[in-house]
């Protein structure tokens, strides 16, 4: 019987595994020289596009964070109502004005 055991890569080395399969244009002759299965390198590729030359998602940005949002959204809501309220007054003032 024979056991199994887990390999641990790098980032460093996934990274420089998946950039040696995009190279050659084969999951297969990476996986096999890595002694790799080849499934494995096409999650590490994907991996690769989706976050951007990392294996590793991307820490949120948690700029601008609006803390009430709530708050801020009614209050957003109002100055919206209160200028739609003066362009209806401005169009109906610019009405009067050319029947005058």
């Amino acid at each position: 019987m024979t056991t199994r055991f887990t390999r641990k890569f790098t980032e460093e080395e996934r990274v420089a595994i998946v950039e040696e399969a995009l190279e050659y244009g084969s999951n297969a002759l990476v996986a096999a020289k890595h002694e790799l299965n080849p499934g494995q390198v096409a999650n590490w590729k994907g991996n690769y596009r989706r976050y951007q030359q990392t294996l590793k998602p991307k820490e949120p940005k948690e700029e601008n964070i609006i803390v009430n949002y709530k708050t801020e959204y009614k209050k957003l809501i109002d100055e919206n109502k209160e200028k739609d309220l003066e362009i209806a007054i401005l169009r109906d003032l610019l009405k009067k004005k050319k029947t005058i």
